[in-house]
C-alpha cells in the first residue's frame, strides 16, 4: 500500500471515526427520548462495530498482520460477532411479532421473526468459519449428512411442528388476536411460534397447542374475514302466550341489549311445540366475540323482566303438571291496596283524600325492570308518571360526541316521566335502571284529573315543572339548539318524595 493510501486511511481513522461516534451518540439520545426502537441499533453500532472495525483496520493496514495470524483472526471474529449482534438489533427494531408501535415497523408472524434472526446468525457464523478460520464447510456438511437420518428420527415431532407451523403461516387460518376453537378448546391467539400456538381462554388460562396437533384438527375462526358473530338462544313460553306477542317482546329486548347489532337485525323464529311450551330461537348478531358471554347474560336476564311486564308467563319443565303446580310465588304482584298504602306515604299525595287514592290505585299499574334496562328512551313519548316503588334509576343524556352524562340519580319514592302531562312533548332524557326496579305508573288521564280536582297537587306539579324550566335557562347556542341542549343537560326530573 502506498504512502498516500496510508495517509488517507490515517486521516479517516483520526477524523471520520470520532465524528461518526459523536453523530451516533447524538442520534441515540434523540431516539431514546422518543422511545424509538432503532436507538438500540445505533447504540450497538457505536459501541460494538466502530471500535472493533478501527482495531481491525489498524492491525491490517498499519501493523501489517496477515490473515493467518491468530491475533487478527480473533479480532475479525469479534468484529463479525459485533456485526451479528447489531444486525439482530436492527431486525428487532424493524420486524415485530407484536402490535406495531411505529408506522414504519413491519409486522410478521412470530415464526418468520425467529427465522429471520436464525438466518442472520447462520450466515455470519458460516462466514466466520469459512473466511476467517478457513474451515472447509463442504466437509462439515458431509459430516452432518451422515448423522442427518438419526437426527431426523430423533426430532421428528419437533420437525413436524416446525413444518406445520410454516404451513399454518402460509395458509393463515388465523392471526394474533383472533378467537378460534380447536376441538373443545376456545380462546384468543396470543402467540404463534415455530413449535406451538398459545391461546388465552375465557378463564384467562394459557393453553399451548403444538403445531402438529393443529395441522390435524378442524379450526373454527370466529373473527376471520367477518367479525360479526351470530348467537342462537332458545327460549320457551307456555302455549297460552301468543307467539306474535312473544316474538315482538323478544325482538325489542334484543334491540335494547347493549352490544347486539341492529344491522343485521335480531331474528326470532318459532322452533317447535312441546307438550306444555312453545320453543323460540332468538338469533342475535354481535361484533365483538370477546363480549359474547356478557351480551348473552344481559339479554337472557332482561327477558325475565320483560316477560313479567308483558305477562308472558313462566316457562317450566315439561315434566311438571301445571294444574297441580302453585306458581303464584313466581309472579310477584302488588294489589291495589298495597299501591294505595304506598302512595299515602308520599308527601306529594298528602293533599288528596284517601278515597281518591284508592280509586287511583285501582287504575294504576306496576312494571318491573332489570339492571341496565332502559325504562324511558330519549325522544320517546311518555304515557304516565312513574313513581319508584323499589330500586334506583339514573337520568342521563348523550352529547353530540355520544358521551353519556348522568344528570340525576333517583331512588324509592321519587318520580320521573313528567312529560306525560305535557301534550306533544317527548322525553328529553333517558331513564335507565341501575338496580332491579319496580315502578308504579299513573296514567296521563288520571294524573290530569288529579291536577284538575286538587289545586295543591296541581301547585306541586307546577312547581316541579317550573324547577325544570329554570334548569333549562342559560344554555348557549341557537334557540332551537338551546332548547334541545337545555332539555338534555338541565333536566333535573325529580323532587324527592321519600315515603315516611
Amino acid at each position: 500500500m502506498t504512502k498516500e493510501s496510508l495517509w488517507m486511511w490515517g486521516l479517516t481513522l483520526i477524523i471520520a471515526f470520532p465524528l461518526a461516534n459523536i453523530g451516533l451518540a447524538e442520534g441515540v439520545q434523540r431516539l431514546q427520548r422518543r422511545r424509538n426502537p432503532l436507538s438500540r441499533f445505533l447504540d450497538n453500532t457505536r459501541k460494538l462495530v466502530l471500535p472493533t472495525l478501527a482495531v481491525l483496520l489498524v492491525m491490517r493496514l498499519f501493523l501489517g498482520f496477515e490473515n493467518t495470524d491468530l491475533s487478527l483472526q480473533i479480532v475479525q471474529t469479534v468484529y463479525w460477532v459485533a456485526a451479528m449482534v447489531t444486525c439482530l438489533s436492527l431486525i428487532n427494531a424493524v420486524l415485530t411479532a407484536k402490535p406495531k408501535t411505529n408506522q414504519w415497523q413491519i409486522y410478521v408472524p412470530g415464526l418468520f421473526y425467529q427465522v429471520a434472526r436464525m438466518v442472520v446468525i447462520l450466515v455470519i457464523i458460516a462466514y466466520i468459519l469459512a473466511a476467517v478460520w478457513e474451515v472447509d464447510l463442504s466437509k462439515v456438511a458431509e459430516a452432518l449428512g451422515i448423522g442427518s437420518l438419526v437426527i431426523a428420527l430423533a426430532l421428528q415431532d419437533t420437525l413436524s411442528n416446525l413444518v406445520s407451523g410454516f404451513l399454518l403461516l402460509f395458509e393463515s387460518p388465523f392471526k394474533l388476536g383472533d378467537w378460534i376453537r380447536v376441538g373443545e378448546l376456545e380462546g384468543e391467539v396470543i402467540e404463534l411460534n415455530w413449535r406451538a400456538v398459545r391461546l388465552k381462554t375465557r378463564e384467562r388460562d394459557v393453553v399451548i397447542i403444538p403445531n402438529g396437533v393443529l395441522g390435524g384438527e378442524t379450526i373454527y375462526n370466529y373473527t376471520l374475514l367477518d367479525p360479526v358473530h351470530v348467537e342462537t338462544i332458545e327460549i320457551s313460553f307456555p302455549h297460552s302466550t301468543p307467539p306474535n306477542l312473544v316474538k315482538r317482546v323478544l325482538n325489542d329486548v334484543a334491540l335494547t341489549t347493549k352490544g347486539v347489532l341492529t344491522n343485521p337485525a335480531p331474528e326470532v323464529l318459532t322452533k317447535s311445540y312441546g307438550e306444555y311450551t312453545i320453543s323460540y330461537d332468538v338469533r342475535i348478531y354481535i361484533r365483538k366475540f370477546t363480549d359474547l358471554y356478557q351480551i348473552r347474560n344481559d339479554f337472557v336476564t332482561r327477558i325475565y323482566y320483560a316477560a313479567k311486564r308483558y305477562k308472558l308467563g313462566i316457562a317450566l319443565p315439561v315434566a311438571i303438571e301445571f294444574d297441580k303446580l302453585d306458581v303464584s310465588h313466581l309472579q310477584k304482584s302488588y294489589s291495589s291496596k298495597e299501591i294505595a298504602e304506598f302512595l299515602r306515604t308520599l308527601p306529594y299525595f298528602f293533599s288528596i283524600n284517601p278515597e281518591e287514592i284508592d280509586k287511583l290505585a285501582q287504575t294504576s299499574t306496576w312494571e318491573e325492570y332489570g339492571l341496565g334496562e332502559e325504562v324511558i328512551p330519549e325522544g320517546q313519548k311518555v304515557d304516565g308518571l312513574y313513581i319508584i316503588r323499589e330500586g334506583r334509576v339514573k337520568v342521563a343524556v348523550n352529547d353530540i360526541q355520544d358521551r353519556e352524562h348522568v344528570i340525576a340519580k333517583l331512588s324509592k319514592g321519587e318520580i320521573f316521566g313528567d312529560t306525560a302531562i305535557m301534550p306533544g312533548e317527548t322525553s328529553p332524557v333517558s331513564v335507565v335502571a341501575t338496580d332491579d326496579l319496580t315502578v308504579i305508573i299513573i296514567s296521563r288521564d288520571s294524573a290530569m284529573q288529579l291536577i284538575d280536582r286538587y289545586p295543591k297537587f296541581a301547585l306541586e306539579i307546577n312547581q316541579f315543572i317550573e324547577e325544570r324550566k329554570k334548569a333549562l335557562v342559560g344554555v348557549k347556542g341557537t334557540e332551537d339548539e338551546s332548547n334541545k341542549n337545555t332539555a338534555r343537560n338541565g333536566y333535573l326530573s325529580s323532587r324527592r318524595f321519600i315515603g315516611s
